[in-house]
């Protein structure tokens, strides 16, 4: 039988790879928004895919996804 206490670690970890991958991908989406040519927008995702796991690389690409 499925318990409460069983379901609740799986949901927590559900939810935290969720809020993870919006974290990294937060970088493309600005991008994407803020009119970005397909050059840069390519660039933007590659920065924050490669170098996303650290935080210098994730705010570069966040910064180079909000530049105009």
């Amino acid at each position: 039988m499925i318990t409460l206490s069983d379901i609740l670690p799986v949901a927590k970890y559900a939810i935290s790879i969720l809020i993870i991958a919006v974290i990294v991908l937060a970088p493309a989406w600005l991008a994407r928004q803020t009119g970005k040519n397909k050059q840069d927008m390519i660039l933007v995702r590659l920065a924050s895919w490669i170098f996303g796991w650290t935080g210098i690389g994730w705010l570069w690409s966040l910064f180079w996804a909000s530049k105009k």
